[in-house]
C-alpha cells in the first residue's frame, strides 16, 4: 500500500517528515524613556444597545454599557454610560462617566465626569467631579466630604451683627 510492494520494501520512495516551521524570534517588549515596560492595557468590556440585563455585575478593567442594566454595577476600574446606555440601579467603581441615564446612587472612588447629555437620580460621592451643562441631576452631591476640613467663619464681636455667609440662601433649602 502506498508505493510499497507486498514484500514490505520500498521502491526508491522516500518519504520525508513535513518541513518545520521557522522558529520566530520573541519580539521585544517596548519600554518607556524611563526604563520601564509600559502598563497592559486594559480590557474593555462593552454591553451593547440591544442588551437587557438583570442581576449585578463585577467588572475588573473597564466596562462600557450601552444598553440597560437593571442591578448593581461594581469594580476596580472605569465605567461609562453611554449616551443611549441606563443603568437601574447604585454604581461603585474608581472611575465613573455618565453620558445617559442612571437610576440610583453613584459612588466613584476617585472620579465622577458627567455629559451634558447624563440623566441621574440619586446621590453622588467622588473624590473629583466634572459637570457639563445641559446635565439633569436630582440627588445630593458629596465630594469626599471626610477629607475636607470646612472651618465656621468668626464670630463677631457683641453688639455687632454677624457677616452675612455665603450660603445662608442654602440653609433654608436644607
Amino acid at each position: 500500500m502506498f508505493g510499497r510492494e507486498k514484500g514490505g520494501r520500498n521502491d526508491g520512495v522516500a518519504v520525508a517528515p513535513p518541513p518545520m516551521a521557522p522558529v520566530a524570534e520573541a519580539a521585544p517588549v517596548p519600554q518607556h524613556s524611563n526604563g520601564h515596560a509600559p502598563a497592559p492595557a486594559t480590557t474593555e468590556s462593552v454591553f451593547g444597545p440591544t442588551l437587557v440585563f438583570k442581576g449585578e455585575i463585577n467588572f475588573q478593567d473597564a466596562i462600557r454599557i450601552e444598553g440597560l442594566i437593571q442591578g448593581k454595577v461594581t469594580g476596580e476600574g472605569r465605567v461609562i454610560i453611554a449616551q443611549r446606555g441606563k443603568v437601574m440601579g447604585d454604581i461603585m467603581a474608581a472611575q465613573v462617566v455618565v453620558e445617559g441615564t442612571v437610576q440610583g446612587n453613584v459612588t466613584a472612588a476617585d472620579r465622577l465626569d458627567i455629559a451634558g447629555t447624563a440623566q441621574i437620580a440619586g446621590d453622588l460621592k467622588a473624590l473629583r467631579f466634572t459637570v457639563a451643562e445641559g446635565a439633569k441631576i436630582v440627588g445630593r452631591l458629596d465630594i469626599d466630604s471626610d477629607s475636607m476640613s470646612i472651618q465656621a467663619p468668626p464670630a463677631a464681636p457683641e453688639g455687632e451683627k454677624a457677616p452675612a455667609r455665603s450660603g445662608d440662601a442654602l440653609d433654608k433649602v436644607f
